[in-house]
C-alpha cells in the first residue's frame, strides 16, 4: 500500500494514484504522487521551492493537466475547473475600483447573471465571517494586507466551492497577522465543512492548520511522507509550544533534511 493509502474509497473527496506532471518535456515538477483526502479534512502541503507544491494544487483544481497518473474528485476523473474546486493565491488580487462587497460578488458576476439583493447580503453574510463587519464598503486601498486577504477568503467561499485550495495566502504578513489569519481560517473551514488544501514553506504553520501534513521532496517533487496531526479542532497559538507539537515540527524538518 503506498504511503498515505488510509481513506476508503466511499469516504475519499481527492484521489490521487500515480498522479505525474511534466513541464518542457523535461521538467519533472511531481512524481508519482498517491494520496487519499477525505471529506472535511485539512492538508497542509509544506516542502522547498520548487518542489511541486503550486503545481499539485493546480492540477487538482484542474487548471492543468497531468502528464500520468490518475487523479479524481468525488470519483470523477479531473480534466477541467469544477464548480466544486476554488483556489486562492498568495496575493488577495482584488479589482481597486469595487469595494469588498463587489469583489466578493465577483463569482457570482462571472456566472453571467444579474446580482440580487440576497446575493449582497450574501456578500455581506460571509464578509462578517471573515471578520470583516463594518467594512463591507470600504475600497481595496482602505484596507491592511491582511483585511484585503479577507475579502479574498470571503470571495473564495463564495464560490460555493466546497473543496478550498490555498496557495500560501497568508505568506506576504506579518507574523501577528498571520498568526490571526490562520485561526480565523481554522474557524470559517470548519463551520463551512470545506475540504481544504494549503500550501506553505512554513512548517510550523503547516502543522498548526492541519489534519495531516503533505511532506514534498525538492524537485523531481515526491510524496515523501504523510504526517498526521494528533490534535482537534479546537487550536490555540499555545499549541505550538507544546511537546508533542514541536516533535512534530522536528520530524516534518527531518524529513525535509533527509530530502536533499
Amino acid at each position: 500500500m503506498k504511503e498515505g493509502r488510509i481513506a476508503t474509497m466511499a469516504d475519499t473527496t481527492i484521489r490521487g494514484e500515480g498522479v505525474s506532471k511534466i513541464f518542457s518535456g523535461s521538467v519533472v515538477a511531481v512524481e508519482d504522487a498517491h494520496f487519499d483526502i477525505r471529506q472535511g479534512e485539512f492538508i497542509s502541503i509544506v516542502g522547498p521551492s520548487g518542489c511541486g507544491k503550486s503545481t499539485l494544487l493546480r492540477m487538482v483544481a484542474g487548471l492543468i493537466d497531468i502528464t500520468s497518473g490518475n487523479l479524481t474528485i468525488n470519483g470523477s476523473v479531473v480534466s477541467e475547473p469544477r464548480n466544486d474546486v476554488a483556489l486562492m493565491f498568495q496575493k488577495a488580487t482584488l479589482l481597486p475600483w469595487k469595494n469588498a462587497m463587489e469583489n466578493v460578488l465577483i463569482p457570482t458576476s462571472l456566472q453571467g447573471r444579474k446580482i440580487t439583493d440576497a446575493d449582497r447580503k450574501q456578500a455581506i453574510d460571509l464578509l462578517q465571517l471573515t471578520g470583516l463587519s463594518g467594512f463591507e464598503f470600504a475600497y481595496p486601498d482602505q484596507l491592511s494586507g491582511g483585511m484585503q486577504q479577507r475579502v479574498a477568503l470571503a470571495r473564495l467561499l463564495n464560490t460555493g466551492s466546497n473543496i478550498l485550495l490555498l496557495d500560501e495566502p497568508f505568506g506576504a504578513l506579518d507574523e501577528f497577522t498571520r498568526e490571526t489569519m490562520n485561526m480565523e481560517l481554522l474557524r470559517i473551514v470548519s463551520e463551512v465543512k470545506a475540504t481544504a488544501l494549503f500550501v506553505t514553506h512554513n512548517i510550523a504553520e503547516a502543522i498548526f492548520l492541519a489534519d495531516r501534513v503533505f511532506v514534498m521532496t525538492p524537485r523531481p517533487g515526491r510524496l515523501a511522507r504523510i504526517v498526521d496531526v494528533p490534535f482537534g479542532k479546537d487550536r490555540t497559538p499555545d499549541l505550538a509550544q507544546t511537546p508533542e507539537f514541536n516533535r512534530i515540527v522536528s520530524e516534518v524538518r527531518s524529513i525535509l533534511g533527509a530530502g536533499h
